[in-house]
């Protein structure tokens, strides 16, 4: 297979060199892309790094009659989404989804994107594929699933963000922002019907400020009211999962009480219906491709 007969969106790894050679990239020479880590099933992501930054990344500057190797931050985060569009219809629908979620959580809750369309021709004719410029984050990645102790935020940022003895303005922020995180997303599942994926890994950050960023705003799905449990266009229960995301940081985090009484957790975590939900999911990582 040639190059050219090689679709980005089916490939699993993109280097920042074949990045460049896009048709709709216009490289001015002042930036560089590097391959971020958390690159995966839903889209290409890269930092986009200006030059003279990698330059004291790699050959270091003196600082205070010492060198230095700073490690370049992104001024961006590129996406290049995999899906397919048939139509732009499609497409605006999709850009539509995260404007939605953009009204619901504020700029302060999301690392904002601007998402734009382009004209792919790798494939050897013209295709219409999405693409974002998105905020880039700085902090720690927040796992609800390894929330633990009785002061889950303290051993956070102990272990996240060493430096002594725990900052209580810092710790009091992030139980605002959470609170706040927590309140919209369920205003946005009450009247909109969708949720964004939360379970993914690294879709949470928490800021050295103590600010929680929602940062993948890839996968956003209808909720379902009924006993049915949708998966998501690669098979994952992301509904069922995300909302489970929600109520660990109302019980571990925000410490509400008689939650399983609530409407909506008593709907999505019964027993019955984690026990299907678990099983989909472990399904989901059996059958998990390996993407770069």
């Amino acid at each position: 297979m040639t190059d050219r007969e090689r679709d980005i969106r089916d490939i699993a790894s993109l280097t920042g060199k074949e990045v460049v050679r896009l048709n709709f990239i216009r490289d001015s020479d002042h930036y560089y892309f590097r391959k971020h880590n958390r690159q995966g099933m839903r889209s290409h992501i890269f930092e986009v790094l200006a030059l003279r930054d990698l330059l004291k990344e790699t050959e270091g500057e003196i600082i205070d009659g010492i060198r230095r190797y700073p490690r370049a931050v992104p001024r961006y985060m590129l996406r290049i989404l995999r899906a397919r569009f048939t139509s732009l219809e499609q497409i605006m629908s999709e850009i539509k989804k995260y404007t939605l979620v953009l009204k619901f959580l504020g700029p302060e809750l999301i690392a904002i994107s601007s998402e734009f369309i382009v004209d792919y021709t790798g494939t050897g004719k013209n295709e219409i594929v999405l693409c974002g410029f998105q905020e880039y984050i700085h902090g720690a990645i927040l796992d609800p699933w390894g929330l633990s102790a009785k002061d889950p935020l303290d051993t956070f940022f102990q272990s996240r963000f060493p430096g002594g003895k725990v900052d209580k303005k810092r710790i009091v922020t992030s139980l605002e922002s959470i609170a706040a995180f927590v309140r919209r997303m369920r205003k946005m599942i009450t009247e909109s019907g969708y949720v964004t994926d939360l379970a993914g890994n690294g879709n949470l950050i928490i800021t050295a400020t103590g600010a929680v960023k929602l940062v993948d705003i890839n996968n956003i799905v209808k909720v379902s009211r009924d006993d049915t449990i949708p998966l998501d266009d690669k098979g994952y229960p992301s509904c069922d999962k995300s909302i489970e995301v929600l109520f660990i940081l109302e019980e571990k985090i925000l410490k509400s009480r008689n939650l399983l009484t609530d409407p909506l957790y008593s709907h999505f975590l019964s027993a019955g219906r984690r026990k299907r939900a678990g099983s989909l999911e472990r399904q989901f990582f059996e059958n998990l491709p390996e993407w770069g």
